[in-house]
């Protein structure tokens, strides 16, 4: 679609506790927001269906525009005169956004470095295990029962070394066998992005317990840090494994022009567009 065709966008974002719903036109003067909707999230009981915060958020604006964006429960498009938008996009971190765990070798390096994917993807890191992080075995293998993320991301060794302590750390992961937080009714997804040498191995470590992702090493040289394809595996894993486990998110996909992104994802992805617009170093606080 052309972009001179957005004359009218819509925005949702689907917090913990509120969903927000903005509208954005485009005017002489540029594009404006105009108005600002919000209603609670329904993804908890009794709802148990995203769709229907959503909704409320997007009725709000119609109250405060007068424009109608609605026609059941189907958004409007494209846009006509007092109807309609031209694109709908949406953000969430409902239910407590993304939430990973980070397994890694050395905890001020492979494990720091997965640390940092995993944030510039916009997820929570609950916990970061290394081999030196002062615990025992059963201690790590407790902590990932208990904690229950959305997805575990394995780092460790450069490639061509490293190779034997990699899949210990490993092992230690198929032996908590970690529940998903959102159900156990689909395998937790792992993603491996460490050694390439250890590929072999983890596949035949974590085989029987889990959704494996392998993808390119994070830190393939000591001096060389590679986030971009781990982070861009954490985002599609977060739309296509751990929201189709989310009350109502199966509906609400489909309705948007893009993918759903992790908000906090979205924020930093807001930002690097304007530092690179502008030419400028940008920091945001939220």
């Amino acid at each position: 679609m052309p972009d001179t065709e957005f004359n009218r966008v819509l925005a949702t974002d689907c917090g913990s506790t509120t969903t927000k719903a903005i509208l954005i036109e485009r005017r002489e003067d540029g594009y404006r927001l105009v108005a600002r909707g919000e209603a609670p999230t329904t993804v908890e009981a009794p709802h148990e269906d995203v769709t229907r915060g959503v909704l409320n958020a997007v009725s709000e604006l119609e109250d405060l525009t007068g424009l109608a964006l609605l026609e059941g429960d189907d958004i409007i498009r494209p846009a006509e005169k007092d109807r309609g938008v031209d694109m709908y996009l949406s953000t969430s971190s409902a239910g407590g956004g993304l939430q990973i765990m980070v397994v890694g070798l050395v905890r001020r390096m492979t494990a720091e470095s997965a640390e940092r994917a995993a944030l510039g993807a916009g997820a929570i890191v609950m916990d970061v295990l290394a081999l030196d992080d002062g615990r025992e075995p059963h201690e790590r293998i407790e902590r990932m029962r208990r904690l229950r993320p959305d997805m575990i991301l394995i780092s460790g060794g450069v490639d061509g070394g490293e190779q034997r302590r990699v899949v210990e750390m490993t092992e230690l992961v198929a032996a908590a066998n970690p529940t998903a937080r959102l159900g156990a009714k689909y395998r937790l997804p792992i993603i491996f992005a460490g050694n390439t040498d250890a590929r072999a191995a983890i596949e035949e470590t974590l085989a029987e317990v889990a959704e494996l992702t392998i993808t390119d090493n994070l830190r393939p040289t000591m001096e060389q840090e590679n986030l971009g394809p781990t982070r861009q595996v954490i985002q599609d894993l977060f739309l296509h494994h751990v929201m189709a486990q989310a009350p109502g998110y199966s509906r609400l996909v489909p309705w948007t022009d893009a993918d759903i992104m992790p908000t906090p994802a979205a924020v930093g992805s807001l930002l690097r567009a304007l530092a690179q617009q502008d030419g400028i170093n940008a920091v945001g606080v939220d």
